[in-house]
């Protein structure tokens, strides 16, 4: 049996010295994002606590350097509703923030900051590339503990995690790197200190960090954040149509599919001809088309529908074949019958 390798004379071991190093290498470039949002009078109901004053902190979170010119990622419901936003850097240096744009479904932010002393960025890595099992490094300010690491592996590749928009974040990556209530935002990293992720949410029963942990993948919010740098907004790719909720139309209709409930005006589902839910007057509802194909993918609900319009280009033509469904006098819905529309992709901007 070959004898162990010597540790260094500090006597900790090559892969401490590593961790220990993109630690104090990245720290700077991480920050605490504070968030206060002004609270409704006690008239109203709100609690009359002596600290829940307008202005008063109401959540936290992390972020990290994104490039030289001040702009700072983090996760969009860390900073949403603030009429305040304040970051406190490695230094210690407490900046206030203000929000360049917003990418909802993919539940990023980016902020903006002046500074004298320029911030570091920290460098980004590919997510393309990853193997499940390679060494992850995650650094935050979890329950307001700032510049914290925990360590873990890339545990799952290609998670699908229903956002909060109910949009699905498609592609995420799964950690077992400690994620806990203050993490959100803050840099996944890879052991050479390049970002591979944003740290989004952990998947638990108690609130607190269970061994699973999702990121969202650099390569995807290197695409939002170009978008929101250059315009201050990001453009998904959209049907132009509203749709019901999944459980509603599996459960409560008993059929499989996205029931359309709105077509947006001027859309390419309105040029299509795509047919909205309505009311008649005497309280009757008609269903509007019920999309069970994209481009020949069976469409059971909108997760199925969104991962089918995965790599759609603004502009390109879409075909969707259209049940339309009617009462078969016994209570229950059939398919009367099903036509096909080729539906032009319209930009859909994620704006404050």
């Amino acid at each position: 049996m070959p004898a162990p390798a010597p540790l260094p004379d500090d006597g900790l071991s090559a892969e401490e010295l590593r961790a220990i190093k993109v630690f104090q290498d990245s720290c700077d470039s991480v920050v605490f994002v504070t968030r206060a949002v002004a609270s409704a009078p006690a008239w109203l109901g709100a609690p009359t606590s002596l600290f829940d004053q307008p202005g008063t902190a109401a959540g936290s979170g992390s972020g990290f350097v994104w490039d030289e010119h001040g702009h700072i990622v983090t996760n969009h419901h860390v900073v949403k509703g603030a009429t305040e936003l304040t970051v406190t850097t490695g230094s210690q240096e407490v900046l206030t923030a203000s929000v360049v744009g917003i990418d909802a479904d993919r539940d990023i932010a980016v902020l903006r900051v002046h500074t004298k002393t320029p911030l570091r960025a920290l460098p980004l890595g590919s997510s393309g590339t990853l193997r499940v099992g390679q060494r992850t490094l995650a650094i935050g300010c979890p329950f307001g503990l700032d510049f914290t690491l925990t360590t873990g592996v890339v545990s799952g590749l290609g998670r699908d995690m229903l956002g909060r928009t109910g949009r699905p974040i498609t592609g995420c990556i799964q950690t077992d790197a400690a994620l806990n209530p203050g993490s959100s935002g803050g840099p996944l990293l890879d052991s050479s200190g390049r970002v591979i992720g944003v740290n989004t949410a952990i998947m638990t029963t108690s609130g607190s960090s269970a061994g699973v942990g999702m990121s969202i993948p650099v390569d995807a919010v290197r695409l939002a954040v170009d978008q929101i740098i250059a315009r201050g907004f990001v453009l998904h790719p959209s049907i132009g149509v509203r749709m019901a909720p999944d459980h509603f139309v599996q459960h409560q209709l008993g059929v499989r599919g996205v029931l359309v409930v709105e077509v947006q005006p001027g859309s390419g589902a309105d040029h299509a001809g795509l047919r909205r839910t309505s009311h008649l007057r005497n309280g009757r509802i008609v269903l509007g088309d019920l999309i069970v194909t994209l481009n020949g993918k069976e469409v059971k609900n909108s997760l199925d529908l969104f991962k089918a319009m995965d790599g759609a280009q603004i502009g390109d033509a879409v075909e969707l074949e259209l049940a339309t469904l009617a009462d078969d006098g016994a209570g229950k819905l059939r398919e009367k019958s099903r036509r096909k529309a080729t539906v032009k992709i319209n930009g859909l901007a994620s704006k404050l």
